[in-house]
């Protein structure tokens, strides 16, 4: 095994401190084909000892098979190699294999296994398993293999914060596994086998080293606050907040890739090198992401999209916003999901949809801006949705543009810019578990800032709300869906930093005190008076009332005793009856008010029944008393009773005057004067009356004071009331800033836009004007859209004629059907070409072809003009020439072939058709070995022909015996040469026939006649 020499000064060394308890130092899985052993041989005698780790092999083994791996792997390392049972424990420093024929996962660092005939995807399943499981401490390793089982898997662990290593595909036996994962673009080393065994060791014990190395209390060290430092100088961005095991791990990443071993070498080596400053910042950009991550989650969200939608009818847009949006899967999955939630309304009501999706990372903004990703990066997508929302470019799926139309993406810092507000929903999936608790607690009152009261807020699955929760209802706690609490005031965010937002106050209760005994100062009379709280008059008059009647009615109920109505002062409001005997107006200024008329003998249980009845609200009646009534004693009971009538909004009452009668006996013969026992009673009452009234005195004074703390209350809420709205319009402003931002950021976008057409419009002029061609662009009403300049050639157009009819405008064409066969091309959609001639006799070739959208819309048709005039004085100087040479070869007796290079007939002579009997069809573009019934068709003659095409040889004197019809045997003399044209363009076979049957016949004849006449002799 090799030594440990790598490890830095002050990390374990040694196989038993390295070799802690469970939980493991990482939970490796490692996946591959059974096939390619060779990976896993290399990896594990490769890989140090004392490492704490637990690895777990999972291979594509064969479900009938036995399974050899253990044996296999147990020759490679040193380590324990067991076959995963269920409920097995994982501990560090063991190897597991998983059985065939099951699937396998990882829960509570126990291994559990379900039997199935043929696993789906294994390794994805334990990838993601592990991920869910074990977090940052998950490792996931690709080694060779066929398929893409895997890639799915490095994503979860990934966005988990684990770690990801893949082999080399130029080292893997089997590259299809390797390839597959590296496309996810989630790897953290690419190496071969052997080396990534080394790798992970280091990460793996090193990265403890470094967390041993943190300040106290979970801060970072000095060095690590300087990388940090410079981080922040450089971009503006701060990740101290940030978790450290993650800022760790990233570090940790390119000190290896330098070859640095310390923090504070690494620190001094960002001071000097500003791009290593960016590289670190990219590394800390997670961009982990992928299409409708979590189905079930996204389930989940439907459900409650439809419950939201139906809950607000009058919604006419709905606004989103995905912050760390990455390279936009996330943002697209929302989007589709909310088009086929409003598909399912049909046409009972239209939602405009808005989806602010951002992100630090330019790159992955760009990325997510075209929309346009490789086929492992929409594994995720069902069929039917990849067909509705995606088209097929450049081996991989573009979004479509309507649905890349509904999301603005832009870079955006959650923390330092202003957030968009208004939102129906929010989405931050798998960013809150890169930030430490503090951040947290900055992050999610922000979000609950943004949302409207009852809006969305959908987290990941490893998020939680923590000390935020009550800012939030649950509607999911399993996929993490919440609610914002509309009972909690949106709080208002100071402007320029993020900060905790500041709930709305409640007002104060204001108590309703009633005043119960004024001072007697406010009637003017030195004794004890009738209480008169300061209440507004309700009821002026009688009159204004319409009482008489009712009072009338009451009274005649009672045998109409004399009585008065009053207010809650005591002012005289009607009289009844006859109450002169009772009442009297008081010296001095006319004074209304019964208490201040009343007897002497009557005021103090007038006032205390008053009082009574004013505060029992019930019927109140004073004891018998004796009053001296014109000349006589009379026995006089007060009867004050609380009246409630229609329409009435102050206190009256109704004072009655009951007699029950004269006073008897020796006190009633002395008439007037009472005697002394009468002015003792008189006396007690009076002292009676006047402790009353101090009581009430007391209690008015502990009424105003109450009355003051409920105005000083009063003043306190009006403060904290104008404290509310100057809150709300800080809220305004914020808002008014934050809807800024977002104008800005769609104008940004549609900069870009512009841009992107204009240079689109800049490159299709350039290119229209340089080739050449006369085109026009026509729409389905045959309307003008665009042309190029060579159009005036054929069609007399100008700039002006942009949108008018084409039929409209002259045509320079000898061509009637012009308009027929545009309308031809829009109904069949199949292309139309022809020669069509102008007026001054140029020549050109006109293609009409159907106008296709992006979208595979027809819009209309384009219509080509290309200028074929050379061809056609060509075609007719060809022409002429064929004619001379015709007339030519027609002159000479002898038959003449001309044939191509392929030996088929081009042209020949009437002699020749003379010689064969022949007609012309029967010998054009005939192959020569098919002439005269296959005559020519000898090998030899053949050969030599051939020769001759290739330039080989020439054909001399070539006999051939020929039986014509009609003219029997024929022995005919064959030549032939081979023809080049001056260019060189041409190849042709001249060959020439002469007829030696006269000559032999001849020359018989002759050698007859001499042989007769040497027989003669």
């Amino acid at each position: 095994m090799p030594e440990h020499s790598h490890i830095p000064e002050g990390a374990p060394s040694d196989t038993t401190e390295a070799t802690a308890p469970f939980p493991p130092a990482a939970v490796v899985g490692i996946g591959g084909s059974a096939g390619a052993l060779d990976g896993y041989e290399r990896f594990f005698t490769a890989l140090p000892g004392g490492g704490g780790m637990a690895f777990v092999v999972l291979a594509h083994l064969d479900p009938s098979g036995g399974g050899l791996m253990p044996e296999l792997l147990a020759r490679c390392t040193p380590l324990p190699v067991l076959e995963v049972t269920d409920g097995l424990e994982v501990q560090p420093d063991h190897v597991y294999v998983a059985p065939p024929g099951h699937t396998l996962a990882l829960l509570h660092g126990t291994l559990l296994l379900t039997p199935d005939p043929q696993p789906y995807r294994p390794i994805d399943g334990f990838f993601q398993s592990l991920a869910a499981d074990q977090g940052e401490r998950a490792v996931a390793v690709v080694l060779s293999g066929m398929g893409t089982d895997g890639s799915l898997g490095v994503r979860a662990v990934k966005e988990n914060l684990g770690r990801v290593f893949v082999q080399d595909p130029a080292s893997a036996q089997y590259p299809s596994m390797p390839r597959s994962a590296l496309a996810s673009g989630v790897a953290d080393q690419v190496l071969p086998a052997e080396e990534l065994a080394a790798e992970l060791y280091a990460q793996v014990t090193h990265t403890e080293w470094l967390r041993v190395q943190e300040g106290t209390e979970g801060r970072p060290n000095a060095a690590l606050q300087k990388i940090l430092l410079h981080v922040r100088a450089r971009t503006g961005h701060d990740f101290s907040l940030y978790k450290q095991n993650t800022l760790v791990r990233r570090i940790d990443r390119r000190m290896k890739s330098h070859q640095i071993a310390e923090l504070s070498h690494y620190a001094r080596y960002l001071a000097e090198n500003p791009a290593e400053v960016d590289a670190l910042f990219k590394d800390l950009l997670i961009n982990v992401t992928s299409f409708f991550r979590d189905p079930l989650a996204f389930e989940a969200l439907g459900a409650h999209l439809r419950t939201y939608l139906r809950e607000h009818e009058d919604l006419s847009t709905f606004r989103a916003w995905v912050p760390g949006c990455s390279t936009g899967e996330e943002a697209y999955s929302i989007a589709m999901l909310l088009s086929e939630v409003l598909d399912e309304f049909g046409g009972e009501r239209y939602v405009q949809v808005q989806i602010f999706a951002t992100d630090l990372d330019q790159e992955a903004i760009d990325v997510a801006r075209l929309g346009l990703y490789s086929v492992q990066g929409v594994a995720g997508i069902s069929p039917a949705r990849l067909e509705r929302f995606f088209i097929p470019r450049d081996g991989g799926y573009q979004v479509r543009s309507d649905l890349r139309e509904m999301i603005v993406f832009a870079r955006h810092n959650t923390f330092g810019d202003p957030p968009f507000t208004r939102l129906d929903l929010l989405s931050c999936r798998n960013m809150l578990i890169y930030f430490g608790a503090e951040l947290q607690k900055q992050i999610l009152p922000l979000f609950h800032y943004a949302l409207k009261p009852g809006g969305l807020l959908f987290l990941g699955p490893s998020e939680t709300l923590g000390s935020a929760r009550d800012l939030f209802a649950p509607l999911d706690n399993r996929w993490k869906l919440y609610r914002r609490d509309p009972a909690r005031a949106s709080g208002v965010l100071p402007l320029g930093h993020l900060g905790q937002p500041s709930l709305e106050r409640p007002h104060l209760p204001r108590p309703e005190l009633r005043r119960a005994v004024p001072s007697g100062k406010e009637v003017g009379l030195p004794g004890p008076h009738l209480p008169r709280p300061e209440l507004r008059r309700a009821v002026p008059s009688g009159k204004e009332v319409g009482l008489p009647g009712a009072v009338q009615n009451l009274l005649l109920t009672e045998l109409a005793p004399p009585a008065v109505m009053v207010d809650a002062q005591g002012n005289v409001l009607y009289v009844s009856g006859r109450t002169g005997a009772y009442l009297e107006l008081p010296p001095g200024t006319p004074n209304m008010n019964v208490v201040d008329m009343a007897l002497p003998a009557l005021r103090y249980e007038l006032s205390g029944a008053l009082r009574e009845a004013g505060s029992t609200g019930q019927e109140a009646r004073s004891l018998a008393l004796t009053v001296p009534v014109n000349g006589e004693l009379r026995q006089i009971e007060l009867s004050v009773r609380p009246l409630r009538l229609p329409g009435q909004t102050g206190s009256l009452y109704l004072i009655v005057f009951l007699d029950r009668g004269g006073v008897q006996g020796p006190r009633a013969q002395r008439g007037v004067a009472p005697e002394a026992s009468d002015r003792v009673a008189e006396l007690e009452r009076e002292l009676k009356y006047t402790k009353e009234y101090l009581q009430a005195t007391i209690e008015e004074m502990e009424v105003a004071l109450e009355e003051r703390k409920s105005t000083n209350e009063e003043l306190q809420t009006a403060n904290e009331e104008l404290q509310s709205s100057n809150e709300e319009l800080m809220t305004s402003k914020e808002e008014l800033q934050s809807l800024n931002e977002e104008l800005i950021t769609i104008n940004a976008e549609h900069q870009v836009i512009i841009s992107d057409l204009q240079q689109a419009n800049d490159d299709m002029k350039n290119l229209m004007d340089s080739v050449g061609i006369a085109t026009v662009f026509l729409d389905n009403e045959l309307r003008i859209k665009r042309f190029t300049p060579k159009i005036t050639q054929v069609i007399n157009l100008m700039p002006v004629d942009v949108g008018r009819p084409l039929t409209d405008i002259a045509s320079n064409l000898r061509h009637d059907t012009l308009e027929e066969d545009i309308r031809r091309v829009l109904q069949t959609l199949a292309s139309f070409e022809t020669a069509v001639q102008t007026r001054e006799g140029q020549w050109f070739l006109m293609r009409i072809s159907p106008y296709r959208t992006f979208d595979n819309f027809i819009d209309g048709v384009v219509v080509v003009f290309t200028n074929i005039d050379p061809l056609k004085r060509l075609e007719g100087q060809l022409r002429e020439a064929l004619l001379y040479s015709e007339a030519i070869l027609n002159t000479i007796t002898d038959p003449i072939l001309v044939l191509d290079h392929n030996l088929r007939v081009v042209s020949f002579n009437t002699a020749l058709l003379t010689l064969l009997g022949a007609d012309p069809a029967d010998v054009q573009g005939e192959r020569v070995y098919d002439l005269g019934s296959g005559q020519f068709d000898q090998p030899d003659l053949v050969t030599r022909l051939r020769e001759v095409a290739l330039g080989a040889a020439e054909l001399r004197d070539f006999l051939l015996e020929m039986d014509l019809p009609g003219e029997g045997k024929r022995a005919i003399k064959l030549n032939a040469r081979r023809l080049v044209s001056s260019d060189g363009a041409a190849e042709l076979v001249l060959l020439w026939c002469e007829d030696l049957t006269p000559v032999l016949e001849r020359l018989a004849e002759e050698g007859g006649n001499a042989l007769q006449g040497s027989e003669a002799d």
